[in-house]
């Protein structure tokens, strides 16, 4: 009988916990260089946005490496867990989703997908 292999939870959330400090950092450079630069706050979101993304391709990328399989279902998950954080602190501020936002969300769950299938396809091209 074929055995079907479980996601684990404890690598799910490691690899989220190292993805959020990943962005975490990123956020912290970021803030640091807009008073360092005097940028103004309208250049931020797109940096914010690429950082976001950066980070569930990371996380997506440490649970496919984790899991050593399933490439685009680990990454679907890590991105789903970044969209519902980011959703979750929008709706928490009283903020309603706009388009924009939207299509934000959308770019976060596909680089989360992204990373758990390039994960993947890195693992089995050192194996061969």
């Amino acid at each position: 009988m074929l055995e079907q292999k479980k996601l684990p939870i404890l690598e799910a959330l490691a690899a989220f916990g190292i993805g959020g400090i990943f962005t975490a950092a990123c956020m912290a450079g970021l803030a640091y260089l807009m008073a360092n630069q005097s940028l103004a706050q309208s250049t931020a979101w797109p940096m914010v946005s690429a950082i976001v993304c950066a980070g569930s391709f990371c996380s997506g990328w440490l649970m496919a490496f984790f899991y050593h399989s399933r490439g685009l279902i680990c990454g679907a998950v890590q991105g789903g867990l970044f969209v519902l954080l980011l959703l979750g602190f929008g709706l928490s501020e009283g903020i309603e989703p706009t388009e924009m936002q939207l299509t934000r969300f959308a770019l976060v769950f596909v680089f989360g997908c992204l990373g758990g299938v390039f994960s993947i396809l890195r693992t089995e091209r050192h194996r061969h």
